[in-house]
């Protein structure tokens, strides 16, 4: 009985620590995102019909990435190139205003995104600051 006692206590304490261990890589993980040059907090969904996922975005030099808030990958679940990123007029998404709804079109990618309204104008500064396009 003591023997089936400790193993389901170490057991247990096992699944504590590696618990823990997620906990921490997770916020390491997200803390690490948020602290980059050009990262913002926002929320996205590839669709109308989808649900809001939360994450932060990442102006590169040429390109917008956005990473899941809550996750293990350190690769962008995607990335839109600066050159050929359009966005619409911003919709209210908040009574008081202070989240807009964008939505983004990079060729046949199309994405919403939901941002403070601050974070919108840096992003149309971003977009508007980048080299000219080619005229077609």
């Amino acid at each position: 009985m003591n023997g089936v006692l400790l193993l389901l206590a170490a057991i247990a304490i096992a699944l504590g620590v590696t618990a823990l261990a997620i906990l921490v890589y997770i916020n390491i993980r997200a803390r690490r995102l948020d602290g980059k040059l050009g990262a913002f907090r926002c929320w996205s969904r590839p669709d109308t019909q989808s649900g809001w996922t939360s994450g932060i975005g990442l102006y590169g030099s040429e390109e917008l990435s956005w990473y899941r808030l809550v996750g293990f990958s350190n690769k962008p679940v995607y990335t839109l190139a600066r050159r050929n990123l359009e966005l619409s007029c911003p919709l209210q998404h908040s009574q008081d205003g202070s989240m807009l709804e964008i939505r983004l079109r990079s060729g046949e990618k199309r994405y919403e995104i939901a941002v403070a309204a601050p974070t919108y104008h840096a992003l149309v500064s971003w977009i508007e600051s980048g080299p000219p396009r080619p005229r077609a």
